[in-house]
C-alpha cells in the first residue's frame, strides 16, 4: 500500500486545510490557481499528481495561514525513494490473501497498479476528466427521474431520459479510452461530421457525430463547450441518440 505520508501533502491534510477555510473544491482551485480535477482526485485518495502540484498546493495553504502538523521537510523521503509519480492512479501492491481470481475475496481493495494516462497534454486530460464528471452528474440526475407510462408503454419522456443516460455513459467510455491513448473507431473527422459536410456512411460515423462536441471540448474548443451548455434535454430517443 502506498504511504501517502511521504508526500508533501496528504489527501487528508488537503481536505482538512480546505475545510478549515470553509471552501468547496471549486473555490480551492479558484483561489490557488491549481487544476480542479487534480484537487478532486487527489482528495479521493486514489490519485497521485506530480510533485510540483503537491508542493504548490501545500505552499498555497501555508501562505494562507494554515499550519500543518508535520513540520519537517515534507516529501523528501518520497523523492529519494521514487514514490512520487509524475501522474497516475495508485493501488495496493500486495496481492489479496485469498484466491486472487475470486473477485469477492478482494474485499474492495484497489486493483489498479500505477496506471498511466497516455494523454501528455495536461489541459486536455483535465478537460476530459471534467467532462466525465459532468456526464456522471447528469446521469445521476436522470436516474432519479420517476418512470412515466402511457396507455400501453413507457412515456416518450422516460424513453428519452433512458436514451440520454445511455448516450452519456457511452460518451464517458469514449473519453476514458482517449485518456489511455485509444480512439474508438479511429480518429474522427470531427468538424466535417459535426457540420454535415460529410454524410455518415457507417455506424462508426454516427457515433463520432454524436460525440463530436465531447472530442472538441476535450481539445479546448470554446464554441463546442458553449453548444453543450446550451443543449436542451432530449424529448425523444432519436434526439437523445443524435439521430435527428
Amino acid at each position: 500500500m502506498f504511504d501517502f505520508s511521504l508526500l508533501p501533502i496528504t489527501p487528508e491534510q488537503c481536505r482538512a486545510a480546505r475545510n478549515y477555510f470553509g471552501w468547496p473544491q471549486a473555490k480551492a482551485a479558484e483561489e490557488s490557481g491549481l487544476p480542479l480535477h487534480k484537487i478532486k482526485r487527489f482528495e479521493s485518495g486514489n490519485y497521485i499528481p506530480d510533485s510540483e502540484f503537491l508542493e504548490a498546493l501545500r505552499g498555497f495553504y501555508e501562505k494562507r495561514g494554515y499550519q500543518f502538523d508535520n513540520t519537517p521537510q515534507p516529501g523528501d523521503n518520497a523523492k529519494r525513494s521514487g514514490q512520487v509519480f509524475p501522474s497516475g492512479v495508485v493501488g495496493d501492491d500486495q496481492p489479496p490473501a485469498a484466491d486472487p481470481k475470486n473477485y469477492r475475496d478482494r474485499k474492495g481493495e484497489a486493483k489498479v497498479h500505477h496506471m498511466r494516462i497516455a494523454l501528455q497534454d495536461e489541459g486536455e486530460m483535465g478537460r476530459a476528466l471534467d467532462l466525465i464528471e459532468e456526464n456522471e452528474e447528469r446521469v445521476a440526475e436522470l436516474l432519479r427521474n420517476p418512470i412515466k407510462t402511457g396507455f400501453f408503454e413507457l412515456h416518450d419522456e422516460t424513453k428519452a431520459d433512458h436514451a440520454e443516460a445511455v448516450r452519456l455513459l457511452a460518451e464517458n467510455g469514449m473519453l476514458f479510452a482517449r485518456l489511455f491513448g485509444r480512439d474508438i473507431g479511429g480518429k474522427p473527422a470531427l468538424d466535417a461530421l459535426r457540420d454535415g459536410k460529410v454524410k455518415p456512411t457507417t455506424t462508426r460515423d454516427l457515433m463520432h457525430k454524436l460525440h463530436a462536441d465531447a472530442h472538441l471540448v476535450a481539445a479546448g474548443d470554446v464554441e463546442a463547450k458553449e453548444r453543450r451548455k446550451a443543449r436542451k434535454p432530449s424529448t425523444s430517443v432519436a434526439q437523445a441518440l443524435g439521430l435527428n
